[in-house]
């Protein structure tokens, strides 16, 4: 049986409840990649932020205009778990403000650390997300992961499906409006693991 690369979002809430699936029914890839704007938080960096950003806790922010700036709910929890794991973190953004991101990153705290921590590279910059990904492997010396399909890029634009064509796996969020969730994460890895076998 032939298994897609890409992650859909199922709707059926019934079928991704956290009682039912335990860690121990998913495997985890050696590298995964994500993208930030609508899928680590919900805003564009070069559209909805207004410098200058001001820090009112470490899970919390503000732009002049006044709007609150925080993670979609289980981004926290999921960079816990991968950081606990071992698991190598890129971040892959066409952002044209890649400098606002870099001081979100670096203003939002995950657990006791600024969240920029977490990340392994960053890469930045207009073009397939596929440059984004091998340039980021390239510098970490893990280029073998495409090789193995030991790579999973979560993003919110299905144009970044092209990542399938260097055996990188694909998941699609489609939920805008709560980005990267818990359930949605851990279907996806157990689709990558039942993809690969294991």
């Amino acid at each position: 049986m032939k298994y897609s690369c890409v992650s859909h979002f199922v709707h059926d809430q019934s079928l991704l409840t956290h009682r039912k699936y335990n860690m121990s029914q998913y495997d985890y890839p050696q590298v995964i990649v994500f993208d930030l704007d609508y899928t680590l938080w919900p805003w564009w960096c070069d559209c909805h932020i207004s410098p200058p950003i001001q820090k009112v806790n470490n899970a919390r922010l503000t732009d002049e205009s006044g709007t609150s700036l925080s993670l979609f709910r289980d981004v926290e929890s999921i960079l816990l778990e991968l950081a606990t794991k071992g698991i190598t973190i890129v971040g892959a953004s066409r952002t044209a403000t890649p400098e606002i991101a870099l001081e979100i990153l670096s203003l939002l705290h995950v657990g006791e650390r600024p969240m920029i921590d977490y990340f392994s590279s960053l890469q930045w910059g207009q073009g397939s997300k596929k440059r984004h990904i091998k340039q980021a492997l390239k510098e970490l010396k893990m280029e073998k992961c495409l090789e193995n399909g030991s790579v999973i890029l979560f993003d919110d634009e299905s144009r970044n499906k092209d990542v399938c064509s260097i055996n990188c796996h694909f998941a699609l969020i489609t939920d805008y409006e709560s980005g990267l969730t818990r359930d949605f994460f851990e279907q996806s890895l157990r689709a990558w693991t039942k993809k690969k076998g294991h």
